[in-house]
């Protein structure tokens, strides 16, 4: 950890900047504090990627699939800036040394602590893979040591052949990273943590185990096999490791905290010196840090008339762009609306069922919007949304900061005042075009869709500040399950006619259901 330089912001979105905890893969890494007093982790994306449209459209991608990702052994996301630059993702902070920091400090780890850290990273990696996430980049220096057990981060992000002596045969031979290439970046790991010697030497020879009890070298070897189909699947790596008691419990594992950095205690800095507008994160508009409330009776909850506008603005052509406030359907009254909402976020370690990530098919879908009436055709909504919500479709001709490539639309919602302590809401953006697709996302043809449509990533638009847009844009981050397969959205140039954009909340992966229906207007000319 090192003291902040003059040329470094004084604050990032709401988080106001510590110390510098490093470089990662995106760019440097701030220790932060939120509005509220939380720890948190900034990585600042650099001018690489910002600079390459394909590589900052895998990074959006891939933040959106971390933000779904919850495991007792990653570092939750708390908040980012995807919509336009600057680019930055806060994670949470835990304090302890890297597993190479570490090493590096006290030697090689004995084999019973090495047993109950495979075990726990193993679980980790399981994790991540469960949610489609590969970390790609896996080594002693995304592993923290925090007090209640190991955190993997920086995973999602990494590309190429991954780092010096971590990276599969097949990937350093070209081929795309998959979860057997996290199980052989695992076993080099273990091989580090176990000798304090890089695990293929300095110049690429064998796997070097020397000295390591056999029954974990042996174990080590099974992951850094040649051929990935051999590799042991990572539920059987946390089998074979056989550990006993709980790592945090560790004596040396415990003992390892001390080389962490203190965090520092020192009041935030006022902005430094730096040239104005030089990295562009100013507070945003309108923000100050909330007063604390006078104690009296719960504030009442607002009736109907005051949570809601009409909702008659209609969507005519793809070149228009309206926000709307979405209504609460069925006549219902907003106290009913809020007592809609789901049960608290399920806790780190919970199965992938929740919460969700990305949803899929369980019923024929009806929904279809009618761009010449302006208006969706189909059932009602299935379930009345937050107060307060918000959506706007804005197509790359509309697009007021032009940021947007052509034959994109950006879909963002918020919530139009933020609720503290509401329970997580997740919200599914799915985009349906005219007709329905086949496996490798052409047109069919078929008039009548029923298929769900085009999914991204569930949010929850509790997430950060809630009153701030949250995006998602149209190819890009959006993907269908489709007999088996993950098929990539296409272009709405392919099929003229009513787009299709329905918010649905999603509970998990196939629970969810529709609050807000929309759509826009692909003409046969704007392809």
């Amino acid at each position: 950890m090192e003291a902040l330089t003059d040329t470094d912001p004084a604050q990032v979105g709401a988080h106001a900047l510590l110390a510098r905890l490093g470089a990662g893969a995106l760019g440097q890494v701030y220790l932060a504090r939120s509005p509220g007093g939380r720890l948190v982790a900034v990585q600042v994306v650099g001018s690489r990627t910002t600079g390459d449209p394909e590589a900052l459209a895998r990074f959006k991608r891939e933040a959106e699939a971390v933000r779904a990702v919850r495991s007792a052994h990653t570092a939750d996301l708390v908040d980012a800036s995807l919509a336009a630059p600057p680019f930055w993702l806060a994670t949470e902070y835990a304090a302890g040394p890297t597993l190479a920091r570490a090493v590096a400090g006290r030697g090689p780890l004995p084999a019973p602590t090495c047993r109950r850290l495979l075990a726990a990273l193993a679980e980790g990696l399981a994790a991540l893979h469960s949610y489609g996430v590969v970390h790609r980049g896996f080594t002693p220096e995304c592993v923290v040591l925090a007090g209640q057990g190991p955190l993997i981060t920086g995973f999602g992000f990494a590309r190429g052949a991954g780092a010096p002596g971590s990276a599969a045969p097949e990937v350093r031979a070209g081929a795309e990273a998959g979860p057997a290439a996290d199980v052989f970046a695992l076993g080099a790991l273990l091989a580090y943590a176990a000798t304090g010697r890089p695990p293929f030497g300095a110049g690429g020879g064998p796997l070097d185990v020397a000295g390591v009890e056999p029954g974990l070298a042996e174990l080590v070897g099974a992951c850094t096999e040649e051929d990935p189909a051999r590799r042991p699947a990572l539920a059987e790596v946390v089998e074979r490791c056989a550990a006993e008691g709980a790592l945090a419990d560790d004596p040396v594992y415990a003992g390892l905290g001390a080389l962490g950095d203190a965090v520092p205690r020192h009041a935030v800095r006022a902005q430094g010196p730096a040239p104005a507008g030089a990295y562009g994160y100013p507070p945003p508009a309108g923000y100050a840090p909330p007063a604390p409330a006078a104690p009296g009776p719960p504030p009442r909850r607002r009736g109907r008339a005051g949570a809601w506008a009409a909702a008659g603005l209609a969507l005519a052509a793809l070149g228009a762009v309206a926000v709307w406030r979405i209504p609460v359907g069925g006549g219902a009254s907003a106290d009913a609306a809020a007592g809609s909402r789901p049960a608290a976020r399920p806790s780190a370690g919970r199965s992938p069922a929740g919460p969700p990530g990305l949803i899929r098919q369980t019923a024929p879908n009806p929904d279809s919007w009618d761009p010449v009436r302006g208006e969706c055709r189909g059932p009602e909504v299935e379930e009345r949304p937050l107060t307060g919500l918000q959506g706007v479709i804005t197509p790359a001709e509309r697009d007021p900061e032009g940021e947007l490539r052509p034959g994109r639309v950006r879909i963002a919602f918020r919530l139009k005042e933020a609720v503290p302590g509401a329970p997580a809401y997740h919200l599914a953006v799915v985009v349906k075009p005219p007709h329905e697709v086949d496996a490798q996302g052409r047109s069919t043809g078929v008039p009548e869709n029923r298929q769900l449509g085009f999914a991204a990533l569930a949010r929850d638009v509790h997430e950060g500040d809630a009153t701030q847009w949250k995006s998602v844009v149209y190819p890009d981050d959006f993907s269908m399950e489709l007999d088996g397969r993950r098929v990539p959205a296409p272009a709405p140039a392919q099929d003229p006619g009513g787009w299709t954009v329905v918010f649905r909340h999603a509970v998990s992966d196939t629970e969810h259901k529709s609050v807000w229906c929309r759509g826009f207007d692909v003409g046969a000319q704007k392809g």
